[in-house]
């Protein structure tokens, strides 16, 4: 007489927050970028799934620059190439800061003179 014994493993399944109803909203969201040097806000409208790579190189033709010219903040956090909105669960009306890239660090400065 031969005994099998079947061994079950519980299996963890990761458990994701509460997911917002997609199907009631919109399929756009219509966001405001406001340039750190400009008086204006500027209004786009984006669908939920795009990548927001497109909205930051329209932008930047509009101002006649290269698109990594700008950081895109929201909150103070970064905004990347590879978010969407729904990524990053906007509404609409919500507003994106565009700041001017700047490079830090320290280097020789051409007005400096060594003298052996």
């Amino acid at each position: 007489m031969s005994t099998t014994t079947k061994v079950y493993e519980r299996r963890k399944v990761k458990k994701e927050g509460a997911k917002r109803n997609v199907a009631s909203e919109s399929a756009h969201v219509t966001l405001n970028v406001k340039g750190q040097d400009e008086e204006e806000v500027r209004v786009f409208k984006v669908r939920r799934k795009t990548k927001l790579i497109k909205l930051m190189q329209y932008y930047s033709d509009m101002r006649g620059v290269e698109w990594n010219t700008f950081r895109f903040l929201l909150d103070g956090s970064r905004i990347r190439e590879y978010h969407t909105p729904d990524d990053l669960e906007l509404k609409d009306g919500d507003e994106i800061d565009a700041m001017l890239y700047q490079e830090s660090g320290f280097g020789p400065s051409s007005s400096i003179i060594f003298r052996v």
